[in-house]
């Protein structure tokens, strides 16, 4: 079996492509800073979008008064956030959203006081996922807050692709994932072996599941302290 593109790589030709490119902020996201922050202490609230794309989470949480910040492996996703950004917020500090390695944040140990991930530390092989929370929690103040949407062990199409071990799986002959490389889903317990040096505050599952196909999907919600 031929190995799959690198995931990385699939995403960098879509967002230069101009193919993806989310405008609006995902209902969880804007539900978890809403309850978690309040509005008084938001000037003052870190928050780093991991995986940020063009920019859609950012616009929000700037808008709501968030010191926000910005990180994609894709140069062309960050280029287009920072256009994005520029354009709607001319104070805005383009520097602010930079370039990740696979497995390396670009940011100073214990600046945020969150982090959010819409689906993007599934798209990283199992091999960096552990490097990746590392630099999470390195990034993270005491206390500070991970809150990470991604695909779960259960999603109903996984029997559309290759099982490639190790949670990864890739080869999707049709569905969502079909033409975006490999990716991972995870199981809890992954989940609660990859955060052993957080403090996990829930876990729950989203559900969408067709009750006429076998298509619809399933993610996981983790919210994790940093100890302090």
């Amino acid at each position: 079996m031929a190995n799959p593109v690198e995931p990385n790589e699939v995403w960098e030709q879509r967002y230069a492509k101009g193919e993806i490119g989310t405008r609006y902020p995902f209902d969880l996201v804007i539900g978890f800073v809403y309850r978690t922050f309040p509005e008084s202490l938001r000037s003052q609230t870190k928050i780093l979008d991991f995986g940020c794309g063009i920019g859609n989470h950012l616009q929000f949480l700037v808008e709501s008064g968030f010191d926000t910040y910005g990180t994609d492996t894709s140069s062309s996703a960050v280029s287009k956030a920072r256009i994005l950004m520029s354009g709607v917020f001319p104070g805005y500090n383009p520097e602010n959203i930079r370039n990740n390695e696979v497995d390396l944040l670009p940011f100073d140990d214990g600046m945020f006081d969150a982090i959010i991930d819409r689906s993007s530390l599934g798209q990283n092989k199992s091999t960096h996922i552990r490097s990746l929370i590392a630099e999470m929690n390195r990034v993270l103040k005491p206390g500070g807050v991970y809150f990470g949407i991604n695909f779960s062990d259960h999603h109903p199409e996984l029997y559309l692709g290759d099982d490639l071990g190790d949670g990864d799986f890739g080869f999707f002959s049709k569905g969502k994932f079909r033409g975006i490389g490999q990716r991972h889903f995870f199981s809890v317990a992954e989940i609660h072996d990859l955060f052993s040096r957080f403090k996990i505050d829930d876990i729950r599952t989203l559900q969408n599941r067709s009750l006429f196909s076998k298509s619809g999907s399933e993610e996981l919600i983790v919210v994790a302290s940093k100890y302090t």
